[in-house]
């Protein structure tokens, strides 16, 4: 084999193995990619279904609350926890583009109005009503029963919202 040959076939060689390498790369990342989204579409589910019971927890609560209220009871002992409401991996489907493929625009909007209510600034007004009516500082018993009449029906529809999302993942 002559010294051109030799430049000639080493040449070829390199290339194929730098081809060969970079095709591996991408279809490893390619294979990394599609698990790493079947993984976060797993856990946005699981979290669908927590963020759902908890909704309904606190419809269960807000119910005790009002039976509470409707017969004057000023020793209302519940405490709303707004701030268990989960969302890294809602967050992290966003961030990834699962939530704009899968869900339409009332979709999203709908779950950025839960994402907005179920927060400490919510969990504190809800509190703060639930220890002036202990106190005695509320005003007036109506008023008290329709801000938690109101906020169960509002919760009642976020879970109707979560489950005809967590539907539309489950396809």
């Amino acid at each position: 084999m002559t010294f051109g040959q030799q430049v000639i076939a080493s040449f070829i060689g390199t290339t194929f193995g730098f081809i060969f390498a970079i095709l591996l790369f991408l279809i490893t990342s390619t294979i990394k990619s599609c698990l790493d989204k079947k993984t976060l579409r797993k856990h946005l589910k699981r979290e669908f279904e927590y963020d759902i019971s908890l909704l309904q927890e606190w419809v269960d609560e807000i119910d005790t609350i009002l039976r509470k209220i409707t017969a004057n009871d000023i020793q209302v002992f519940s405490y709303l926890r707004y701030t268990f409401f989960q969302r890294f991996f809602m967050q992290e489907a966003f961030r990834s583009g699962i939530m704009y493929n899968s869900l339409s625009n009332e979709h999203i909007s709908n779950l950025n109005t839960i994402l907005l209510h179920c927060d400490i600034g919510i969990e504190q007004y809800l509190n703060g009503a639930i220890q002036q009516w202990n106190t005695g500082q509320q005003q007036q018993q109506q008023e008290v029963l329709r801000r938690f009449e109101f906020e169960k029906e509002e919760l009642k529809k976020y879970q109707k919202h979560l489950r005809e999302i967590l539907k539309i993942l489950n396809k």
